[in-house]
């Protein structure tokens, strides 16, 4: 899986699949904008023993969402190279890079929104899938 700015191949880095920068970006470059499905917290239960489980996020207090494009395959790191910002209106995600990344360089992001939270990930992301 290519687009022009990253390709989608597996990662040294973690277990799966990556999302790597075909070209050297620039610190504040948009990488990717990421259309969301929202599912309604209640229907969690629903989709626990699908793989869908491990691709989900927290939207708002009532809302999971799913990023579609590259968006669920970018990998953890408590050194992220981009950071991904809501459009809560419009229900999409821009991921950008907050670093200069080069040509080949995995991109990762802090699954804790914000780029410099060091806190611990929950138990869903020791399990794995």
């Amino acid at each position: 899986m290519t687009t022009h700015l990253v390709t989608v191949k597996e990662s040294l880095a973690a277990h799966g699949l990556g999302v790597f920068a075909n070209t050297a970006l620039k610190k504040g470059s948009l990488i990717e904008t990421c259309p969301l499905i929202l599912v309604p917290i209640k229907d969690l239960e629903h989709i626990r023993n699908t793989k869908l489980y491990y691709y989900y996020f927290e939207y708002t207090d009532k809302q999971l969402a799913i990023m579609l494009g590259y968006g669920s395959l970018y990998n953890h790191s408590y050194t992220p190279n981009a950071k991904y910002i809501y459009n809560y209106k419009k229900k999409f995600v821009k991921v950008i890079a907050i670093k200069p990344i080069g040509k080949g360089e995995e991109i990762f992001f802090n699954y804790n929104f914000d780029p410099s939270d060091k806190q611990p990930l929950g138990d869903w992301f020791k399990t794995g899938y």
